[in-house]
Formats: structure tokens, sequence, C-alpha cells
């Protein structure tokens, strides 16, 4: 995929058969700057430049370009614009590489407007891609999406070598997608075959990797686990964690270490933008819980990746951040304390903890505890069997609390495992034992660890029977 600079000016000898201008609405007294910034981009002007990349002599198999923009998103964020508009372009940039394929070409003209031209999508289907697009930036920047007020404008060749431009919106086009038995026949475009449609409107987030058999990986699923916190007796925390198919799949790619570390990446920036959108809806709701987001070393060492997140992390609103941590997954045993303290300072401003989630036990919890660390924990390994979980549990507890740092265990299973989590001097548990991973956090709720374990013992009989 291609992101190129504006084509150079038609040649002179096409003629202008677009028809009349629009006329231009601004005041007469209006600066020129402040004019071209109001009617950027009109009908007239989209048909113009259009008109330059459709007659440039650049092979565009499917004849048409799209036109999307960000001035709904411009006009909700308001004075907050200007600071954050590069983040912004940056953020559609990046989600334009990942929905497009290679052979597309896009370029931005303009603070809030993308061209794109497709090599091969036709019409119908391109269009339902720049509506989607924009609905992912409304959704990831905003907490929220109204597919009615989103539209795409195309501009195509008619048959007397003219070029017009139809604008849809978003509604009316997963409308048609959805039936395409009611689609009107009267829209100028290509008919293709219903199958390509299908494929194009179902393109996964993970779209640049595959499992080695040329099959598309699936989006990366976001649940939420519920979280036990000891001494304050209640489930108010939650963590996020992939379902099961996300997990194999980034699992499955080991042929290529940069490929399965990009799927990490990708797993990461969608669980950041998830949890984001997620609470940003319940706190207008006045719904109000702790959120645990991981994000893995391999996305932190690298400086474009690093870069990508930490500027989505800046779109984070300042009302959320009380209640968010960062959970580091995946550091490497013997991480210099310098760069691990880096990385906390890095994730301060968006979260009030970092805290580090082990799958196995090391020997670096001091430098954790040096480097900002607030807490240490430990994932169960499903493999392991009751007693080889309950030596882990004893054997790792007491060493966070020596440095200083709360304790935290994952992926308990048991009565067995929760009680002697507590016993242990556990801070925090999660698993199975405290509450399946469900789609959204559920509303606080209060339960001493006896209650705890006596609902657990009823869920164990009742499964058993």
């Amino acid at each position: 995929m291609n992101a190129v600079q504006p084509p150079p000016s038609a040649q002179d000898d096409h003629a202008d058969r677009t028809g009349i201008d629009p006329p231009c609405h601004c005041d007469g007294a209006a600066k020129a700057a402040d004019c071209q910034s109001s009617c950027h981009l009109n009908d007239a002007a989209f048909r113009d430049r259009a008109k330059e990349i459709l007659f440039s002599g650049r092979l565009i198999t499917a004849g048409a370009v799209h036109l999307i923009g960000l001035e709904d998103i411009r006009n909700q964020l308001g004075n907050r614009w200007e600071r954050v508009k590069e983040r912004v372009h940056i953020y559609t940039t990046r989600l334009l590489e990942k929905m497009l394929s290679p052979h597309d070409v896009w370029f931005q003209h303009g603070e809030a407007q993308f061209i794109i031209v497709f090599a091969h999508a036709d019409i119908q289907a391109a269009q339902l891609i720049c509506g989607k697009i924009v609905e992912d930036l409304h959704q990831s920047l905003l907490g929220h999406s109204d597919t009615s007020q989103i539209i795409v404008k195309t501009a195509l060749v008619e048959i007397d070598g003219s070029v017009a431009v139809g604008s849809a919106r978003l509604d009316d086009l997963l409308l048609h997608a959805a039936s395409p038995s009611e689609r009107p026949s009267a829209k100028p475009q290509r008919a293709g075959r219903p199958e390509e449609r299908s494929e194009e409107r179902q393109r996964p987030s993970l779209t640049d990797f595959a499992l080695g058999n040329g099959e598309p990986p699936p989006r990366p699923k976001v649940l939420f686990r519920p979280v036990y916190d000891v001494r304050n007796k209640v489930i108010s925390t939650y963590t996020c964690r992939p379902d099961l198919h996300t997990c194999r799949h980034i699992n499955q790619i080991t042929a290529d270490d940069v490929m399965q570390e990009e799927a990490i990446f990708d797993y990461d920036m969608e669980t950041l933008c998830h949890a984001v959108r997620t609470y940003n809806e319940l706190y207008q709701n006045k719904f109000r819980y702790a959120q645990t987001i991981p994000v893995h070393f391999e996305t932190l060492a690298s400086v474009r990746r690093r870069r990508e997140y930490l500027q989505s992390c800046r779109m984070i609103p300042n009302c959320l951040i009380p209640f968010l941590a960062f959970e580091l997954e995946g550091l490497p045993q013997g991480i210099p304390n310098g760069r691990l303290a880096e990385m906390v300072t890095m994730l301060r401003p968006f979260g009030r903890a970092a805290i580090v989630i082990l799958r196995e036990e090391n020997s670096d919890i001091a430098t954790y505890a040096n480097a900002g660390v607030k807490g240490v924990g430990l994932a169960m390994d499903f493999r392991d069997g009751d007693q080889r979980c309950i030596d882990k549990i004893n054997a790792f507890c007491p060493i966070p609390r020596k440095h200083g740092l709360f304790a935290y265990l994952d992926g308990i299973r048991n009565v067995e495992q929760f009680q002697a989590a507590i016993e242990a001097g556990a801070a925090y548990v999660g698993g199975a034992v405290v509450g399946k991973d469900s789609d959204v956090p559920e509303h606080m709720r209060r339960c001493t660890e006896r209650q705890m374990l006596m609902r657990a013992r009823v869920k164990a009989r009742r499964e058993s029977a």
C-alpha cells in the first residue's frame, strides 16, 4: 500500500466537463486563508482533484477516487483539535495501512481529508471500506460513532468523459451490503461478485499477517477478567485478556519473530483502544472500576511501535487516567534497570501505576521495584496440577512483598489454589474461581474470602454433578 504525494496536475488538453461549480458561501470580507479552509474540497474542488488523478496516466482499474473527512472528529474535539491533530493524522495513517491493500494509493489533503484510490475494489466495496475506516476512527477517538452522519464522497468517470461526484452515507452502505437484493440499480457502480464485497467488508484488523497458509488471521478479541481485591474484599478491578482464538493465532506465528511481534503489537493496540473505548462509554453512565491494560515488551522495545502506542495513549481522556494501570508482559530476564525505568516513566502520564505479569518465576523483582513498578503478578500455567500451582504460589508471594511490591496471581482455577493464594498473602487474585472472562466489565461486588470459597465450592459441585 502506497502513501504518495498528490499527483501532478492533469494535462491541459483534458477539457473540464464537470458542469458548473457550486457557489462559494464564504463572506466576502473573509480572509483568503479562511475562505480556503472553510470551502476546502467542496464537490467542485474534489472533482478537479479527482480529474487530475484519473487523467494523470496512473493505472486505476477501479476507475474511482474516494474522499474521507475528519471534520466531524475535528468539530467534536473543539479546542483540543490543534493540540492532538498530528496524533489523529498518525492514527489515521496507521488505520489506512491496516485496512487497505498494498496496491491501493492514498494521501492526505489538507488537515481533515484523505483521498484514496483503490486498485481493484469496486465502488460499493471501496465506499464501504472508507466508511468503516471513519467509523473506527470515531469509535477510537470519540468513544462513539453515528453511522448516519458518516459520508463518503466518490468521483468517477462518466461515459462522456466527465467526472461526476456522488456521496453515500455509511448507514445506507451497510444496509445495501446486508441486503444485496434491495440495492438500487440506478446508482452508477460495478456489480462485482457478492463474495468479493463480503470479503472487503469483513476485512480483519490483523490484515498483514497470516498463519502461513494464506488464510486471513482473526481480529484480536479482548475480554475483561474480574480480579478480587483481597484487602478491600471487593471485585472492582478488571484486566484485559485475549480470547482463546487470539492466543492461538499469536502463538502459531513461530516461523518469523518479526511477524509475531507485529501480531502482538496489533493485539496491544486493539486492547488499548477497546479498553479505553469501553470505559469511556461506561464512565458516561457513572460506572467506575479499576482497569489494567496489558502491554508487551516487544511493543515498548521498538521505537516505531512505542511511538505509535504512546500516541494512542495520549488520546486517553483525562478523567479515565486515575482508573487505569499498565501491565507489562513478556519482560526478558535480566532486563537492565535503566531500560525498565524508562518504560515505566513513559507510561506514567497515562495511568496510576505499572505492574509486571510473569509467566514463570525469575530473580528480577528487585529490579522491578527500583524501576518504579508497583506490583508483580504470576500467571498460573493451566498445564500444571494443583500441587504444582500451590507450590508456585507459596514460593512467589513473599518475594514481591519483601521488596515493597504487592503480589498478584492470575489464572487461579479452584478452591484449593484460591485458599493458598489468600494464605500466601496475595493482594489480588484473578481467574476462573473469581469469575469468567466477559465482553464488558460488571458492577462492583463485595464479598469476603469465605463467601468466595463457598461460592467456588458450590460451583465445583454443580460442574461435577
